[in-house]
């Protein structure tokens, strides 16, 4: 007790003693919260706050302290080192890395695999990316990539063998619903090249032509009906082009008008993403278009990476010889722009989707994110888009940021009926796991 008391006194002595300096600038951005004089309508600020404080509950005490504890523990007992020498080898000017995979999505089928990233292999600027992943017969990708870079150009071949059985269909237009639920299964084997030249900034043209061929498979997951049942027993008419298999010679362009800079710089910004793809089968006598824009604002709190994201996305398919589009090749949704569903949830002649979305820093390569998106499936042109056909989506998670190649996410969702049914929940998403971007 004497010592305590004691070190109380001598801490009280040293406080009265010594004046309280200043807090330090240490990234030079300006001490605003250390500034004592505050404008009179600081009060409001208390608001948000108060009214958000669930949200930074669970992003404190469920994401970012968890994580740094982990994070520290594993500085202290030297995983990283550890793992980069497990998983990281080099020879000469090259690089390599081998990593396993796992993705869980409520509702798919869930998958593993390998993944192999190889950088400036026989000659500076060339990279090869591949996966592997399965979960048994009914689920198997394989996909390699070789892309050479030279300043803003990019030049790279990309070959993909994809058999699953997983695929939801829940009918054609906005008036799905979970009766109408089933599965199908496709084999899908993709071919092709790539040529994508840097604009300015983050802007880009991309260009690729390719080939690929499908075949439809039964489907078979999660103890849903297959589309094959479905049809049967009356529950769902045969989809457009539905057990015909193709082969399409494709030609894509997509522009991508982006004000942003590279991250760390602030992303507040304007973007427009305008693509378009057409289609010839070369079995069939047929042809189609698919075409669409994303155009959006993003603003950046303070430049600290909060940002506030806001978008509105338009997809259309049109036939250009012929009277059918295969159903698997119509415009969908689900996925980052309805993330409450899974992708594909809904599909049609023409989609619509708008959000907002809030990103902020978690941890070190680590961003949380929250998105409230409304959007519906509809026929030819968005002819029949009315209020009361759209649809919710909510959702809220982490993603990893900087490679494009490879990354984490953490997904929880929910997706309503349309206003007209009640908007009651009919999907519940949770994904985590390895993503893939190439």
């Amino acid at each position: 007790m004497v010592i305590v008391l004691s070190l109380v006194i001598a801490a009280s002595h040293r406080a009265h003693a010594d004046p309280k300096r200043e807090v330090p600038d240490y990234d030079g951005r300006g001490n605003e919260d250390a500034e004592p004089d505050s404008p009179a309508w600081s009060w409001a600020l208390w608001i948000p706050r108060v009214v958000l404080w669930p949200v930074y509950a669970l992003n404190e005490y469920a994401f970012r302290r968890p994580l740094g504890a982990v994070v520290t523990y594993a500085e202290r007992k030297h995983w990283v080192n550890a793992a980069t020498d497990l998983f990281t080898f080099s020879g000469g000017a090259s690089s390599h890395l081998v990593l396993p995979t796992a993705l869980f999505d409520f509702g798919l089928l869930p998958s593993v695999g390998l993944y192999y990233a190889g950088d400036n292999l026989l000659v500076r600027g060339n990279a090869v990316r591949v996966h592997a992943a399965t979960w048994g017969s009914e689920w198997i990708n394989t996909t390699a990539l070789e892309r050479y870079t030279r300043g803003a150009t990019e030049v790279s071949a990309r070959f993909e063998f994809k058999r699953q059985a997983d695929l939801l269909f829940f009918g054609a237009g906005p008036d799905g619903t979970p009766a109408t639920r089933a599965r199908y299964g496709l084999r899908r084997i993709d071919t092709g090249a790539t040529v994508v030249q840097g604009l300015s900034g983050e802007s880009s043209l991309t260009l690729s032509s390719g080939i690929r061929t499908i075949a439809y498979r039964a489907g078979n997951c999660c103890g849903d009906p297959s589309l094959d049942e479905r049809i049967a027993d009356g529950t769902l008419m045969m989809p457009s082009g539905y057990g015909v298999p193709y082969t399409a010679l494709y030609q894509r362009a997509a522009l991508v008008l982006d004000t942003r800079e590279p991250r760390p710089a602030g992303a507040t910004g304007g973007y427009l993403d305008m693509h378009a793809e057409t289609n010839f089968d070369v079995r069939n006598d047929r042809s189609w278009i698919g075409y669409g824009a994303v155009v959006g604002f993003a603003f950046d709190l303070h430049s600290r990476q909060r940002t506030i994201k806001l978008q509105i996305a338009a997809d259309y398919t049109d036939p250009m010889h012929g009277d059918v589009v295969p159903f698997n090749e119509l415009a969908s949704l689900g996925g980052n722009l309805m993330p409450g569903f899974v992708a594909g949830w809904m599909t049609g002649r023409s989609t619509f989707a708008a959000q907002i979305g809030y990103s902020w820093p978690v941890w070190m390569f680590l961003d949380g994110q929250a998105r409230f998106s409304v959007g519906n499936a509809f026929g030819p042109h968005l002819g029949d888009l009315t209020a009361t056909k759209l649809r919710l989506s909510w959702d809220i998670g982490l993603n990893s940021i900087g490679k494009r190649d490879e990354g984490f996410e953490l997904l929880v969702g929910l997706g309503t009926e349309t206003f007209e049914h009640g908007v009651d929940v009919s999907s519940v998403r949770i994904s985590v796991g390895s993503r893939r971007g190439f």
